[in-house]
This record gives C-alpha cells, sequence and structure tokens, in this order.
C-alpha cells in the first residue's frame, strides 16, 4: 500500500493572516489616580485652612475641665449652696426686722444687698449648665476632638501616595492594583470615623451647648463672678468673727439657725465654687477656640459641628469610587503574534 504524497503548493495559514489577534487588554486609566490625590490634598489642607489641629485641642480641654462640674451631682450641690445662702440672708434679714441685730455689720449688709443679684446670676449659670448636661454627654462621647484633625488628614497623605504611586504604575504599564487597594483602605476609615465615633449623634448637641455658654464663658463674666466670691467671703468672714458673737451677747435667744447653717457647709461650698469660677476662668480661651472651629465653615452655608461627620463621609464614599474606577480601568491595547501591542 503506497501513501499518498503530500499537496504542495497549497498556501500557508500565514499568507492569509499577518498576524494572531489576542484578547484586548485592560488598562488602568490615570484620571482616578489624579482624583485621588486632589482629594488627599483637600483632606489635608482642610483641618489647617480651619485651624482644627489647635482648635480641637483646645475643645477637647474644655470637655476634659468642665466633666466634674456638669454632673447631676454637682449641679445639685450648686443649688443646695444657694439654698444655704438663702437662708442665711432671710435669717439676717429677719434679726435686722426685729431689732436683733446690734448696730452696722458693713460686710453683711453688703451681702444682704448684693445676693439677689449674685443668686439670679450664678443660679441662670447653674441651669444653663445642667441644661446642657445631654449635649455635653453627646460631645464628650465622640472621638476626641484632638484626634479629629489626624483622622482626616492621615487618611489624606494615604491618598497623595495612593494617587501618585499609581500614576507611576500606570505609566510603568502596569495597573496600580495596590495602590487603589490603599485608597480603598483610606476610604474606609474616613467611613468608619463617624460611624464609630459618634459624630452624627453629637453634630445636633454643638450649637445649643456653644449658644448657652456663651453668656457665661467670657473674661467679663468670670471677672464678675470673682466678685461675687469676694462679697461672700467677706460676709462670711464677718459673720464668724463678729456677727455671731455680738448677736449672742445682746440677745442670747436669737435664733441663727441659718447662719450657724452657713457656717457648718462653708468650707466644702467655697472649694465647689473656686472649683467652678476656676474652670470658668481657664475655658474662655478655650471656648473661644471652639466658636471659632464652628464658624470656620460658615461660608460654606453650614457649622463645622454640623458638617464634621459629612467630612468624614463624603470623601470616604470618594476615595472607595475612584478606589473601584482605577480596577475596572477604562481603556484597552491589542498584543499581536510577536508580543507587540497597539492601543
Amino acid at each position: 500500500m503506497t501513501t499518498a504524497p503530500p499537496v504542495s503548493g497549497l498556501p500557508a495559514y500565514s499568507d492569509y493572516v499577518s498576524h494572531i489577534e489576542r484578547a484586548p487588554e485592560r488598562v488602568a486609566a490615570r484620571w482616578p489616580f489624579i482624583a485621588l490625590i486632589v482629594l488627599g490634598i483637600l483632606l489635608v489642607a482642610a483641618p489647617l485652612v480651619t485651624g482644627m489641629f489647635p482648635r480641637a485641642i483646645k475643645g477637647e480641654a474644655m470637655i476634659d475641665a468642665f466633666r466634674p462640674q456638669i454632673t447631676a451631682v454637682s449641679i445639685q450641690n450648686y443649688r443646695d449652696d444657694l439654698g444655704v445662702l438663702d437662708r442665711a440672708r432671710a435669717n439676717v434679714i429677719a434679726l435686722q426686722a426685729n431689732g436683733g441685730q446690734p448696730g452696722s455689720f458693713e460686710r453683711v449688709d453688703k451681702f444682704v444687698q448684693d445676693y439677689p443679684g449674685i443668686r439670679a446670676d450664678i443660679s441662670g449659670m447653674v441651669d444653663r449648665i445642667d441644661a446642657n448636661r445631654d449635649n455635653y454627654g453627646k460631645l464628650s462621647g465622640t472621638t476626641p476632638f484632638g484626634v479629629l484633625p489626624w483622622l482626616l488628614a492621615l487618611p489624606g497623605v494615604l491618598l497623595i501616595a495612593a494617587g501618585g504611586f499609581g500614576l507611576r504604575a500606570v505609566r510603568d504599564g502596569r495597573r496600580g492594583v495596590f495602590w487603589n487597594a490603599v485608597a480603598a483602605l483610606a476610604g474606609l476609615g474616613l467611613l468608619v470615623v463617624p460611624l464609630t465615633g459618634g459624630l452624627f449623634q453629637a453634630a445636633p448637641a454643638a450649637q445649643p451647648l456653644i449658644n448657652d455658654f456663651r453668656p457665661i464663658l467670657t473674661h467679663a463674666e468670670v471677672r464678675t463672678v470673682q466678685g461675687y466670691f469676694v462679697t461672700l467671703v467677706a460676709a462670711d468672714g464677718e459673720l464668724n468673727s463678729r456677727y455671731v458673737g455680738a448677736v449672742r451677747a445682746a440677745h442670747p435667744e436669737a435664733d441663727l439657725t441659718g447662719v450657724k447653717e452657713l457656717e457648718a457647709r462653708w468650707q466644702p461650698m467655697t472649694a465647689r465654687f473656686a472649683g467652678l469660677v476656676g474652670v470658668l476662668n481657664d475655658n474662655v480661651e478655650n471656648f473661644d477656640a471652639v466658636v471659632a472651629l464652628n464658624d470656620s465653615t460658615k461660608p460654606l452655608g453650614v457649622t463645622a459641628f454640623r458638617a464634621l461627620g459629612w467630612g468624614f463621609v463624603i470623601p470616604g464614599v470618594l476615595a472607595l469610587g475612584l478606589a473601584a474606577a482605577g480596577l475596572r480601568g477604562t481603556g484597552s491595547r491589542r498584543a499581536d503574534s510577536t508580543g507587540g501591542a497597539s492601543a
């Protein structure tokens, strides 16, 4: 049996096809990385432009300083102290009315005269503090204020790095998958902060607290309250050193219940009062910094505390979207049989 000779003279497949088509390769687009750089710059610039770094630290210091003064127990102690002063003044007025006070006592008389104004001012201050206990609790329960600017700036630095190195990878013909992943992690970090740090819950609490504390956290008000303290200390000193002895000598049976109650409570009362005055005095500048921070975004039509949660969420969502866009790519290239590529 003989084998047929091979057919010759027929054209080869390669004579018809100049090159072999391959599936198009996806290539990374540059614009998502450029957008990541821009977004990162904005995140780094935001706390710098608004003065958030020093102002947030002062806000955190103010919250810490008021913590002992704003408890239910402290508020009740202040009100009880005012009640003791009420009864001591009423006691002196009663003695004056029935002739039980022998002679004139300048410092005690000044206390009797000035106390209604002192009481109204201090009582109003205590009421303002008490009315904002819930607002204070929401603000103090957030991520510490001093950390917040870093939680904006550091993801911003990561996004700048991801965008810059991602562009280099694209220029070298790679897709920059790793740098898209870095951008996505930075975006997730931005989303986590307001969701776990209570920023949205605290946003409505800031403005009422600022409005109510504004009249009491001024240098003028602190000086006024310090003057009250001087009046009270002087009156108590005269009551103890001269007044009680003089009344007892002239009228042994005189009722001094209110004055004696003041004497018994004086030491803890003055410690609380001095503590409150000290906190007010030490936090005027801190409060001013908080107000300035809150007002820093007013040109955008919203106060800073109202916008704070969204200031993390919006760039976080944008970072995730840009990372996804970078992974998808927007172009392709074809490779020929020799490995060459055409755009």
